[in-house]
């Protein structure tokens, strides 16, 4: 079943990205299973680094998310490489030792902002797996981030809420010329690969 992203502006039902989702249950029906199945193909034709089942239009607890070697290359912050990885039912909460960093974020679920985001550096999360064994792991800096934009998701929250008169925020296409400005050479030469890649894929798909 191919899946596609609905955007807060141009959604039929935009509330389905601003309420909470419902939990999963288990053991996974065959349902949520191909969904799934079909929610890792299209993180990665996407070439991003989360995706959650509201942003396409179903209320699930169920995010998705993904580091490459390319999106680690372009965060300051990013310590490891993640596989694509399928969390259920998952919550975090802020370490004691964290601190909220501004960082830039987009969402495929906004077409109109972008900006520098406050987060936590550090955060403990507990969700379910696939067979549904609980997990729960301390994680930091980028792969934080990642998980709280996309836990925010199934709690109906996006980085619109997230972002407050001063931040740093805008248009998208006036926001990367910022962006740049702010990476190395090699980053900048990361990122346009990735932005052309995303574009290939969706061409293709």
């Amino acid at each position: 079943m191919p899946l596609e992203l609905i955007t807060i502006e141009h959604a039929a039902h935009p509330e389905q990205l601003t309420q909470p989702a419902e939990s999963v249950t288990f053991p996974l029906s065959v349902e949520d299973s191909e969904l799934i199945a079909e929610m890792k193909k299209k993180v990665l034709q996407l070439n991003g680094v989360g995706l959650a089942a509201p942003q396409i239009g179903i209320s699930k607890q169920i995010i998705v998310y993904v580091i490459s070697e390319d999106a680690k290359g372009i965060r300051q912050d990013a310590n490891e490489v993640i596989p694509v990885t399928v969390l259920l039912n998952p919550s975090y909460v802020p370490t004691e030792d964290a601190e909220i960093v501004y960082d830039w974020e987009a969402c495929f679920s906004v077409n109109n902002t972008t900006g520098k985001v406050p987060r936590y550096s550090k955060i403990h999360y507990t969700a379910k797996t696939l067979d549904g064994s609980t997990i729960e792991a301390t994680v930091q800096g980028f792969t934080a981030r990642v998980l709280q934009h996309e836990i925010d998701h199934i709690q109906g929250i996006l980085i619109t809420h997230r972002l407050t008169p001063d931040c740093v925020q805008g248009h998208p296409n006036d926001m990367m010329a910022l962006r740049i400005s702010e990476l190395s050479a090699t980053q900048r030469d990361i990122l346009s690969k990735m932005i052309h890649q995303r574009e290939e894929n969706l061409k293709n798909k």
